[in-house]
């Protein structure tokens, strides 16, 4: 079913009624505060609100309560939370395509970055180059060589056209002048299924997801996206390594609300935040994963937004991405 606009708008109407507030920040919160994820639960994004809103409820001394609103590239949560009442109570937890590349692959979409009030940044993470084994190749150098030979031949799945790790497979082929033929799936789950079956031949995925299947040998991974190697995959090269310059790929994890947030909430909410980030347990369980956990402040977070934008906007470009228009 095609997503539209009336689909995105449509979703504000099952909000529950919230109470207006009290404008009395003092003691906030009074009640649980709700973290919408645009994603199902089990992938990346869900995992880490839900760790982080754990850490976030003891600070706050109230609930942090993750509601999960899949659809449309997280467009869905992503608009409920632009128009909720702006009282710190509806925050989201997004990844890079809801903040960062959905404004620049959608027309008519309802809303925009100045629609947020950024709270900070929990991490972030790499993706990894990966292949099925049997395609016979253990470096990215031979991955691209066989690719050039045979271009257009070799497989690769992505969790769905305009996602991250589709732009990744993009910026890939024009860094490194070879074609491959993508794959698109609803989500990453079904095409890691369909790489370890021999199905498709590559992908380019999180290693949330990817780890368990690469260490018990069902998985190749060839490099990883990120500045530095991860402790969890000690011999794989960074793709700058191992030969690709210009490679450095994350995605985000951020927390935002509604963009007229009282400041004294606004403050709440990103101490909250940053203590989360603390905590020791969260960052060794997200390093085990290959998430860089850090945080980062909604000041160096608005900078961050605006240069990522930036170098999508160039990929998109560069390999002809077209809009797409939600119609209402």
């Amino acid at each position: 079913m095609r997503f539209t606009r009336r689909h995105a708008l449509g979703a504000l109407a099952a909000l529950p009624l919230i109470p207006r507030p009290s404008w009395a920040q003092d003691d906030f919160p009074t009640r649980p505060v709700r973290l919408l994820v645009g994603f199902a639960p089990g992938g990346l994004t869900d995992i880490a609100a839900r760790a982080l809103a754990e850490r976030m409820g003891k600070t706050l001394k109230q609930s942090v309560v993750v509601e999960n609103r899949p659809g449309g590239q997280a467009i869905i949560a992503t608009v409920a939370v632009a128009r909720a009442e702006p009282d710190g109570y509806t925050l989201g937890f997004a990844g890079t395509n809801g903040m960062i590349l959905n404004p620049l692959l959608y027309n008519n979409l309802p809303y925009q970055q100045s629609d947020f009030k950024q709270l900070g940044s929990m991490g972030k993470s790499p993706m990894l180059l990966i292949v099925n084994p049997a395609l016979g190749v253990k470096t990215v150098q031979e991955f691209i060589s066989l690719a050039r030979k045979k271009p257009g031949d070799i497989t690769c799945a992505h969790a769905g056209r305009g996602v991250i790790n589709h732009l990744a497979l993009l910026h890939f082929q024009s860094k490194t002048g070879t074609q491959f033929q993508d794959v698109p799936y609803k989500g990453s789950g079904p095409a890691l299924l369909d790489l370890m079956a021999g199905t498709v031949q590559s992908s380019f995925d999180f290693p949330t997801s990817a780890l368990p299947n690469i260490k018990s040998g069902k998985l190749q991974v060839l490099a990883v996206t990120a500045d530095k190697r991860l402790s969890s995959l000690p011999d794989v090269p960074t793709m700058k390594e191992a030969g690709v310059d210009g490679f450095e790929l994350y995605t985000r994890m951020m927390i935002s609300g509604p963009a007229a947030m009282p400041p004294a909430v606004v403050k709440k909410l990103e101490h909250a935040v940053r203590e989360g980030t603390r905590d020791p347990g969260l960052v060794q369980q997200f390093a085990e994963q290959g998430v860089t956990v850090e945080f980062t402040s909604s000041a160096d977070l608005d900078r961050v937004i605006a240069e990522e934008s930036a170098m999508w906007a160039q990929v998109i470009k560069a390999n002809g991405v077209p809009r797409t228009d939600l119609k209402s």
